[in-house]
C-alpha cells in the first residue's frame, strides 16, 4: 500500500494544499518549520482513513486521498488505484479511474482498503490518538467477555485503525522473544544490545466490571475477577505457567493529583526462558501472541507488563524494558509493530518517532526501518510517512523521499514540495541550509562577527580604523578556525557583488528561495571567473 496523492482543503492551516508522493519509496518524511503542517497532514490523513472505514459523519473538511494497493486478487505485479473524495461533483470512490457505489466498495474493502493504519505521536497530547479511539472503542466492545473465538478475530481484522503507545513495546518485545528471527534477533542485538530474555512479570489490576469490596475482589483474583474473552484467556494462560502467581493489594495512583488507593493486584512471575517457550505454544505466531497481550490492555485488565532482557556485557537481568532509555524503547515500539505488521497492508503515520533518539541512529534511523521493514514485514505493502525536525534523520535520503512543507510568499497557503536537491551527500550543514532553508549553521555572534568582516572586507578604500578593526576580526575568527586573507582580491570582488543576496539575516527559506539562492550565487562565481 503507497500513497500516491493527497488533497486537503480546509483543515485547520492546510487550504488546497496537495501532495505529490512517490509510491515506488517505502519512507515520505515531511519536513517544515513549527507551525508549517506537518502533524494537521498526519492527523487529516488518520481522519480520512478513519472516516471512510466507519462511514462517520461528514468530515469538516475536503479531501481527495490516492493510493495504490495490491489487491489480493490481482497478479503479484499488479497494483490497484484507489481514490477515495468528498469534493464536491467527483466520485466517492473510484477504482483505476472508474466510479463504483459505496456498496460495492464495502463489499470489497478487504482487497481495496489498506488492512491496517498504524498511527504514533512521540509526544504527550493525544490529538492523533483521539482519532483511533472509535476503532478501539468498538474493538473492545466486541471482544469483551466474549469466548466466541471466530467473532473476536473479525473484530481484530474489523480494527483497521491501530494507534501505537508505549505499552505496545514491551508486548512486541516478549512476542519477539517467543518467536525469535535470526535476522530480527541481529539486529536488536546490534542496535539496542539487546541478547535475549531474562524473565517478566505480568502484574494484573481488578477491571472496572470487578464487583463486591475488597475481601471479595481479593478472593476473585485468581480467576481475574470473572473476566472472558482473549483477555480472560491469555489471563488464565499465563497464571498457568507462571512460577508462585499470587493476589496482592497494591497502591494503585493515574495521576499526582489523584489520592492512593488501595488496588486488588494479581502477580504472575515468568522466570526463564523456559515460561515463555510453554506460552508459546498457545499461538500461531508472534503477531497472535501480541494481540492477546494487548487485549488484556484493551480490558483494562493489566497494570503492568514487566520484561527484563539481557544485553551484551550485562547477563544478571537487571535492567527492565523500563529501564532502556526513552530513544531505545521509542525505537522497539515502532520496529516491534512493523514486525507485528507483516504480511498485511499497512499505512503507518508517525508524528515524529526520531525526538529522543541519539546522532547515530537519527542518522541511521529511516535505513534501520527500511532494514528491519524488509526483516519483518512485508516492504512492499508498507508506506511509511513520518514527520521530523531533524537534519540526521534525512541526510541519506534522496529528494524523491522528502517532502517540505512551507507557505507562500503571502504567507495564506501551505505548500508541499521536494527539496531541489537530495539530501544526501550534502553533509549536515548542507542539509539544514539547502533542505531546512537556514541561511546560515553557524551561532548568531560568530554569524555577526563574519558579517562584519565582510562589510569590512567590500570597501575599496578602508579608512585606517577600518582596516585595523578588519584585521581585530580576521585574528578573533582565525582562532575560531576562520582563514580568510584580505589581500585576495577576487574574494573581495565577490563579497562586494553578494551583498545583494546577503541571506544571512532571513528568515528560513522555502524551496524555491533556496533554489535561487544557489542559482544567484553559482552564477555570480561565474561571472567573476570569466573577468579578464
Amino acid at each position: 500500500m503507497r500513497l500516491d496523492k493527497v488533497y486537503i482543503d480546509g483543515f485547520k492551516n492546510l487550504k488546497q494544499l496537495e501532495v505529490d508522493f512517490d509510491e515506488s519509496r517505502l519512507t515520505t518524511v515531511l519536513i517544515g518549520q513549527n507551525g508549517a503542517g506537518k502533524s494537521n497532514l498526519i492527523e487529516a490523513l488518520a481522519q480520512v482513513f478513519s472516516h471512510v472505514d466507519l462511514r462517520s459523519a461528514t468530515l469538516r473538511f475536503k479531501f481527495r486521498v490516492v493510493y495504490r494497493i495490491q489487491s489480493r486478487k490481482a497478479k503479484a505485479a499488479e497494483l490497484t488505484r484507489v481514490a477515495l473524495s468528498n469534493v464536491p461533483d467527483e466520485p466517492a470512490v473510484q477504482i483505476d479511474g472508474k466510479p463504483v457505489s459505496r456498496a460495492e466498495f464495502e463489499r470489497n474493502k478487504s482487497e481495496w482498503f489498506p488492512d491496517l493504519v498504524l498511527g504514533y505521536y512521540s509526544g504527550s497530547g493525544r490529538r492523533l490518538e483521539q482519532v483511533f479511539d472509535r476503532h478501539q472503542t468498538n474493538y473492545y466492545k466486541a471482544i469483551a467477555r466474549n469466548n466466541d473465538e471466530s467473532a473476536c478475530y473479525q473484530a481484530l481484522l474489523a480494527r483497521r485503525l491501530f494507534y501505537c503507545r508505549h505499552t505496545h513495546g514491551a508486548m512486541a518485545l516478549l512476542a519477539q522473544f517467543a518467536f525469535p528471527n535470526k535476522a530480527a534477533d541481529e539486529l536488536l542485538r546490534d542496535i539496542v544490545r539487546i541478547t535475549g530474555f531474562h524473565s517478566a512479570l505480568v502484574l494484573f489490576r481488578e477491571p472496572w466490571y470487578a464487583k463486591g469490596g475488597h475481601a471479595k475482589k481479593l478472593q476473585e483474583a485468581g480467576a481475574f475477577w470473572g473476566a472472558d474473552g482473549p483477555a480472560g484467556r491469555t489471563a488464565h494462560l499465563i497464571k498457568s505457567i507462571a512460577f508462585h502467581p499470587f493476589g496482592l493489594t497494591g497502591n494503585a495512583i493515574d495521576d499526582y493529583r489523584e489520592k492512593r488507593l488501595d488496588e486488588v493486584q494479581f502477580a504472575a512471575f515468568l522466570r526463564d526462558r523456559l515460561a515463555v517457550d510453554q506460552l508459546r505454544k498457545a499461538f500461531s505466531d508472534d503477531a497472535d501472541m501480541f494481540y492477546d497481550l494487548e487485549a488484556l490492555d484493551v480490558s483494562d485488565l493489566v497494570r503492568e507488563l514487566n520484561v527484563w532482557v539481557t544485553r551484551k556485557n550485562n547477563d544478571t537481568g537487571d535492567i527492565e524494558y523500563s529501564d532502556l532509555s526513552d530513544g531505545e524503547r521509542q525505537l522497539l515500539m515502532v520496529m516491534g509493530l512493523l514486525r507485528i505488521a507483516r504480511g498485511r497492508r499497512v499505512l503507518c503515520l508517525l508524528d515524529e518517532p526520531d525526538t529522543h533518539l541519539n546522532p547515530h541512529w537519527q542518522l541511521r534511523y529511516l535505513r534501520l526501518i527500511e532494514q528491519w521493514t524488509g526483516t519483518a514485514a512485508d516492504a512492499d505493502n508498507c508506506h511509511i510517512v513520518l514527520t521530523s525536525h531533524n537534519p540526521l534523520t534525512i541526510a541519506g535520503l534522496d529528494k524523491t523521499e522528502v517532502r517540505v512543507l512551507h507557505t507562500d510568499p503571502d504567507g495564506n497557503q501551505v505548500l508541499a514540495s521536494p527539496p531541489f536537491v537530495d539530501p544526501k551527500g550534502l553533509g549536515i550543514a548542507g542539509v539544514l541550509t539547502d533542505i531546512f532553508g537556514m541561511p546560515s549553521t553557524l551561532d548568531e555572534p560568530t554569524q555577526k562577527l563574519i558579517d562584519e568582516r565582510n562589510k569590512l572586507a567590500r570597501l575599496k578604500n578602508p579608512s585606517l580604523a577600518q582596516a585595523h578593526q578588519l584585521e581585530i576580526i580576521n585574528d578573533e575568527l582565525h582562532k575560531l578556525g576562520f582563514m580568510y586573507e584580505e589581500r585576495d582580491e577576487l574574494y573581495r570582488e565577490f563579497l562586494r557583488k553578494l551583498d545583494d543576496v546577503e541571506l544571512a539575516d532571513s528568515e528560513p527559506l522555502n524551496p524555491e528561495q533556496v533554489a535561487q539562492r544557489d542559482e544567484t550565487t553559482r552564477e555570480l562565481v561565474e561571472k567573476l571567473l570569466k573577468k579578464p
